[in-house]
C-alpha cells in the first residue's frame, strides 16, 4: 500500500509541476519559439535541430539552432534569422549590444529578387536590413528608411543598399546600388544623387524621437567600438527639457532645439568641472565632439549657449573654453590651425579687459570700447574692424578667472547705493506735491467771516485764496473742468464750510448764479453772501451734513478733493522693482520677473526662446524692456 502511494504521488508531482514551467518567462519563450519552429519545418527547416536550451538575452530570449538563430520577445514574438543577416546582426552587438532592438520579422526574400533578404527590428527609428548577393547585408534606417520607402524601397530607383549609414557632422548619407541620399538633421532637408529624386521628398516629415536620436549620435561617435563604448542604464532627465544618455566612456546629451551629441573624455570632465548643462551656462552640446584638426591629438566640442562656447582640447595643454568675442578673434585669425593656435589656458578678466592665452600668443578685447590688443602686437591688426555679434561699444562682464565658480556681481552692487537716493527722490516728490494739495485745501477751507462782502458770480468766496488760484491756473482747475460753463443756469452755492443748501432751494429772484469763473455785471456792487442766496435767517439755513465724495468722484472732480495726481501714481510705480536675484532654486522664475538675464555676458533670454531652458539666470527681468534698458541684449 506504501509503495502505491508513493507511486501514484510521483506520479502527480510533474503534473503539478508542468503548468508552472509553463508560466515563466522562459517557459513562455521556449513555447512560442518550439511553435514557430515547429511550424516551420521544424528540424527539417532552415534552421536545422535544436542546440541547447532557451537562454535569456537583454529584453528576451534566444534559441540556438544548428542553422540559425530563434529571437523571443512578449512584443516581437518569435523570429528567426541565419545566414548573413544574423552574421550582421551579431556584428553590431545582436539584441544586448546593439541599438537594433529584437526583429519583428523572420528573414525573408526582398522585393529586389531570389538573390536578396531582409529583416525588420523593433528600433523606434524602424531599422531595416538587407542582404544581398552582390553587396552584402547592411541597416537602414530613420530619415534613410523613410526616404527610400518613399522612393519605393529596393524595388525603385534608388536600388539596395550598398554601405551603412555615414555622418559628417550635421549630414548623414547612405549610398545605394542606384544613387545616394543625405539628410541634414537640423535642416530637415534631404540632398540624393541623381538629384531630381530629391524633388520627390520634399516635405517628408521625419520625427524627433529621443531615443533614437541619442542612438543615431552613439552610432556617429564609432558605436561600442568608438570612445563612448557601451551603455549603461536608461535615459535620465537634464534641465527643463533635456535628456542624457550614460555610456562607459562618456554621453550623449539631447534636447529638440540641439538633438542629440555625444561628449567624451577630457572635454566631458572640463564641461561638468563647469557646471554641465544645469549649472553652467555653456548650454548643451551642439554637435558630437569632433577631432580639433591638431596633430598629435586634439579634441573639439561646441555648445548652445548665445556666445557660441567651444571647449578644444589637446593632450599638452588640456580641455579650455573659447567663447563671446576671443573665440571671433580667435576663428578670424584661422582657429586651432591658425596664427594664435591652441588655448593653454581659462579666459581672465582685469577690469574692462577680457584677456586669453594661446599657444601663439594673447588676445584682450576691450568690452567697453570693443576693441582688440593682442601679444604679438602684430596680430591685432589683422583684427581691425572685427565686428562682434551682439557686443556693443558698453561695459558687460565676461567670465573671469576659474571659470564659472566666480559671479560677477558688480554692477549690481554700483547701483546698490544709487537705488535708496532714487527712492528718496521719488518719495520727496510724492511728498511735495502732497503738500501742496494740503495747502490749497486748508487755504479755500478758510471762512471769509461773516461781515466780508462776496458775490456769487466771483465764485463761493470773495477771499484772494479763489482769486488768485483761478488767475492763476483758471483753466487748468479740475472744477473747471468738470463742470464748464453754461449760462442761464442756476445753482445754489455755499461758503468753503457752510453746510450745503437743500437741495429744494433756489436762489432769491432777480440772482442768477454761475461756476467760479464767471464774472459779475459791470459796476455791479458787491452784495451780502446770505442776501445772495436768500437766506434771511441763518438758523434758517438746513444743516444736512455734505455728502461726502466716493473715492471715483474724488480722484476725477472737485478742487478740495485730497487727491492723488497721475504723476503721484506714475512716480509711485516707477519705484516698483523691475530686477530680482534668483531664488533659493536657480531655475524657477520669480513671480512676475519671466525673462533671464545673464550678466555677464549682457544677455537675457525670453520663454519662447528655444535656449530658456538651458540658459543660466544670474538675474531676472520683469520685461525685455527692462532687460534692454540695462544694457542687455536679446540672445538669439
Amino acid at each position: 500500500m506504501g509503495r502505491a502511494v508513493l507511486t501514484l504521488a510521483a506520479a502527480v508531482v510533474p503534473v503539478a509541476l508542468a503548468p508552472l514551467a509553463s508560466a515563466s518567462p522562459e517557459g513562455d519563450a521556449d513555447a512560442a519559439i518550439t511553435a514557430a519552429w515547429e511550424a516551420g519545418g521544424g528540424a527539417e527547416s532552415r534552421l536545422g535541430p535544436k542546440q541547447g536550451q532557451v537562454y535569456a538575452v537583454g529584453d528576451g530570449f534566444v534559441q540556438d539552432f544548428a542553422g540559425g538563430k530563434m529571437f523571443f520577445t512578449p512584443a516581437t514574438g518569435a523570429r528567426s534569422l541565419y545566414g548573413p543577416i544574423l552574421d550582421k546582426y551579431e556584428s553590431l552587438g545582436g539584441p544586448a549590444g546593439s541599438d537594433l532592438g529584437f526583429p519583428t520579422m523572420s528573414e525573408v526574400p526582398g522585393l529586389a529578387g531570389p538573390d536578396t533578404l531582409v529583416s525588420t527590428f523593433s528600433a523606434s527609428d524602424k531599422p531595416v536590413m538587407f542582404w544581398s548577393a552582390a553587396h552584402g547585408a547592411f541597416v537602414v534606417r530613420g530619415a534613410m528608411n523613410a526616404a527610400w520607402d518613399k522612393l519605393g524601397s529596393s524595388a525603385g530607383p534608388l536600388g539596395v543598399p550598398v554601405s551603412d549609414e555615414t555622418y559628417d557632422g550635421e549630414i548623414a548619407t547612405q549610398s545605394f546600388s542606384g544613387g545616394r541620399v543625405s539628410w541634414n538633421r537640423l535642416t530637415k532637408v534631404f540632398a540624393t544623387v541623381p538629384p531630381e529624386l530629391a524633388q520627390q521628398l520634399a516635405g517628408l516629415q521625419v520625427p524627433i524621437d529621443p531615443t533614437a536620436a541619442i542612438n543615431t549620435a552613439w552610432r556617429a561617435a564609432g558605436g561600442a567600438s568608438g570612445p563612448l563604448g557601451a551603455k549603461v542604464g536608461g535615459q535620465y532627465p537634464v534641465g527643463g527639457n533635456g535628456l542624457a544618455q550614460n555610456f562607459v566612456g562618456g554621453k550623449v546629451f539631447f534636447s529638440p532645439a540641439t538633438g542629440a551629441n555625444a561628449v567624451a573624455g577630457d572635454i566631458l570632465a572640463k564641461y561638468e568641472s563647469l557646471g554641465g548643462p544645469v549649472g553652467s551656462d555653456l548650454g548643451l552640446p551642439t554637435a558630437n565632439e569632433t577631432d580639433g584638426g591638431i596633430t598629435p591629438a586634439s579634441r573639439l566640442s561646441t555648445f548652445s549657449a548665445a556666445d557660441k562656447p567651444v571647449i578644444f582640447w589637446t593632450p599638452a595643454h588640456g580641455a579650455f573654453v573659447v567663447r563671446g568675442p576671443l573665440r571671433a578673434a580667435w576663428d578670424k585669425l584661422g582657429g586651432a590651425k591658425g596664427k594664435l593656435g591652441v588655448p593653454v589656458a581659462d579666459q581672465t578678466v582685469n577690469g574692462d579687459v577680457v584677456s586669453q592665452k594661446f599657444a601663439g600668443g594673447t588676445i584682450s578685447w576691450n568690452r567697453t570700447a570693443n576693441t582688440y590688443a593682442a601679444e604679438p602686437p602684430g596680430l591685432a591688426s589683422s583684427l581691425s574692424g572685427l565686428q562682434v555679434p551682439g557686443q556693443a561699444p558698453q561695459s558687460r562682464p565676461a567670465t573671469p578667472a576659474g571659470g564659472n565658480t566666480t559671479r560677477r556681481w558688480w554692477w549690481l552692487l554700483a547701483a546698490a547705493p544709487v537705488l535708496p537716493v532714487v527712492g528718496l527722490l521719488v518719495w520727496a516728490t510724492v511728498w511735495a506735491r502732497r503738500r501742496r494739495v494740503a495747502a490749497r485745501r486748508d487755504t479755500t477751507r478758510e471762512a471769509p467771516g461773516d461781515e466780508a462782502p462776496t458775490s456769487c458770480a466771483s465764485g463761493p468766496t470773495a477771499g484772494d485764496e479763489w482769486a488768485v488760484d483761478a488767475a492763476r491756473d483758471r483753466g487748468a482747475s479740475p472744477f473747471a473742468r468738470a463742470y464748464p460753463q453754461m449760462p442761464g443756469q442756476t445753482w445754489p452755492m455755499a461758503a468753503p464750510d457752510q453746510a450745503a443748501p437743500a437741495t429744494d432751494r433756489m436762489p432769491a429772484a432777480g440772482y442768477t448764479t454761475a461756476g467760479p469763473a464767471d464774472t459779475g455785471p459791470a459796476g455791479s456792487a458787491p452784495a451780502r453772501f446770505d442776501d445772495e442766496i436768500g437766506v434771511d435767517d441763518p438758523d434758517a439755513v438746513d444743516t444736512a451734513p455734505t455728502r461726502i465724495p466716493a473715492e471715483a468722484h474724488v480722484r476725477t472732480t472737485g478742487r478740495h478733493a485730497a487727491a492723488e495726481t497721475d504723476e503721484d501714481a506714475d512716480a509711485r510705480t516707477a519705484a516698483k522693482p523691475m530686477i530680482h536675484l534668483p531664488l533659493e532654486d536657480p531655475r524657477e522664475a520669480p513671480q512676475g520677473y519671466p525673462v533671464k538675464g545673464n550678466a555677464r555676458f549682457g544677455l537675457y533670454y525670453t520663454p519662447d526662446s528655444a535656449l530658456y531652458d538651458d540658459a543660466f539666470a544670474e538675474i531676472w527681468f520683469a520685461s525685455e524692456e527692462v532687460a534692454r534698458a540695462n544694457g542687455f541684449i536679446k540672445a538669439s
